[in-house]
């Protein structure tokens, strides 16, 4: 798992970087339960800060559950700090969602840490 996280960061020092506004149109994909969430996300945010927000939005209980983002764009993936913003993380721009005015297509892993 961390060889393909820093294979990834080899590859994306050299691949153009996205640029965010200070507002962004992201799309949420909650792979454990099978919903989506669409929103204007301001890109300074630590998406951890988003946990509280998605519980409420989705009424699901994310207690003692830990939030693991990633952006996937056919086969190519890359893992994002939940500690950063979307302004840290240096996504390549290969991952930019053509079309329906969405600028990324973030998958949200639901993983249970125990109480």
């Amino acid at each position: 798992m961390n060889e393909k996280v820093i294979a990834d960061t080899a590859n994306s020092q050299q691949e153009e970087l996205l640029s965010f506004k200070e507002f962004e149109k992201i799309k949420f994909t909650f792979t454990g339960i099978d919903k989506y969430i669409i929103m204007e996300l301001k890109t300074s945010t630590p998406l951890e800060d988003l946990k509280f927000r998605f519980s409420s939005i989705l009424r699901t209980d994310f207690f003692a559950k830990r939030l693991e983002y990633q952006v996937i764009k056919g086969f190519k993936e890359k893992v994002l700090s939940s500690q950063k913003s979307l302004l840290n993380q240096g996504i390549p721009s290969a991952f930019k969602v053509q079309g329906q005015g969405l600028l990324l297509n973030i998958q949200v892993k639901i993983i249970e840490e125990g109480a």
